[in-house]
């Protein structure tokens, strides 16, 4: 629950997000009006900021559902949870724990945040949200607040490093619906007019209204994401400084502008690589191909602490993945995901996994090909 500490808070450091979001962002907002008692807010997903970009359009506090290795942070954790309500989530889980917290505190008059995609679009394209959101939202018996932000993607890629980029940043209220509107809905029917409300293609916005984001680091870490070359389809050979990319086997090069467009390639849009890349992945995954990393750490979670479990080369193919000396079947990993660059998360019946690749080698390989094979295609993404 939101105690009266918080609400103070909220009240005197909102003001102070605004300014902060403003300047570093060029963030614009409007604030969010005729609101019904509680509710659950619902926003699409593509910064490490975007709790504070919901949060400038709220007058009173509300809680935020957030990743669950956030809560292993010690110190900024507790001080996180001092000022805020945090719900935290594991990804790679059906996350049934969650949910009990977040209908405990709706029910009791609170109002709480959730990021209905489940992690930052890759593409600058909403993801689909996750299937059990219109559950979640029925059963909280509340108002629900659709919440869209535009211009994240550009302004921080899921996949860059080294500082935010300012450009044009806005975010507002899309639709309110009342409990009874939610209570005559079925299920899917939410699911429906949460993905119509927060879906976003940040090129199509940036096609109809070109907008500038500075920044000294514009390309850095793309290769995080885009782990073949688009010239000589060699992986793990992709190199970024400043605004360009480079090939260490062909050496071609290309560039990543202000206008968050591509320069150098057929494909002038990152959404238009990530496409090729999906198409080379389950082109992979029909040929029986393998992905590897030289070093990671394997772990188990459990309640917040971590045992490693052994340390060693990545691998994955049809059959398994397997790091160090552990050893996991595809057909027992019931989820999969990421957060960060260099973190995979899975779930089995009986645990809670976390490798952390240490040589740079990108993880999203790994979450890409997992999925063409235990899905059969590529699944997790709009494109």
């Amino acid at each position: 629950m939101i105690n009266t500490r918080q609400k103070i808070i909220w009240k005197i450091l909102r003001p102070l997000v605004i300014v902060f979001l403003y300047f570093k962002f060029g963030y614009t907002f409007k604030v969010a009006k005729n609101l019904p008692e509680n509710y659950i807010i619902l926003s699409n997903h593509n910064t490490d900021f975007d709790p504070l970009f919901v949060g400038a359009s709220f007058k009173n506090s509300i809680g935020f559902v957030a990743s669950e290795h956030i809560s292993r942070w010690k110190h900024a954790f507790k001080f996180l949870n001092f000022i805020f309500l945090v719900i935290t989530r594991s990804k790679g889980t059906n996350a049934a724990s969650t949910v009990k917290e977040m209908l405990r505190a709706l029910r009791g008059g609170d109002s709480i945040c959730m990021f209905a995609e489940g992690a930052r679009s890759p593409n600058g394209i909403t993801m689909p949200i996750l299937p059990s959101t219109g559950k979640v939202v029925k059963s909280a018996r509340c108002a629900l607040v659709t919440y869209k932000i535009t211009g994240g993607y550009f302004a921080s890629p899921m996949w860059s490093e080294g500082g935010t980029r300012r450009g044009r940043v806005h975010g507002e209220v899309v639709n309110i619906y009342s409990a009874d509107d939610i209570a005559k809905m079925t299920t899917q029917e939410i699911n429906d007019i949460i993905n119509a409300d927060l879906h976003e293609d940040a090129y199509e916005t940036q096609h109809k209204s070109p907008s500038k984001y500075t920044g000294k680091q514009l390309a850095v870490k793309m290769e995080s994401v885009l782990f073949y070359c688009p010239h000589c389809e060699s992986i793990d050979t992709l190199t970024s400084r400043k605004d360009t990319v480079t090939c260490s086997n062909c050496g071609c090069s290309f560039k990543f502008t202000k206008y968050g467009m591509i320069e150098g390639l057929k494909q002038t849009t990152f959404k238009e690589l990530f496409l090729w890349l999906k198409d080379k992945v389950e082109f992979d995954a029909k040929n029986n191909a393998s992905y590897s990393a030289n070093n990671a750490d394997i772990q188990t979670v459990h309640n917040h602490k971590e045992t490693l479990l052994s340390t060693g080369e990545l691998y994955l193919d049809r059959e398994v993945m397997r790091c160090g000396d552990v050893v996991i079947n595809i057909e027992d990993i019931e989820d999969f995901a990421m957060h960060g660059k260099y973190a995979i998360v899975l779930s089995t019946k009986d645990a809670y996994y976390e490798i952390l690749l240490k040589d740079g080698t990108s993880g999203f390989k790994f979450f890409m090909l997992f999925q063409a094979y235990k899905y059969g295609c590529i699944n997790k993404f709009n494109f």
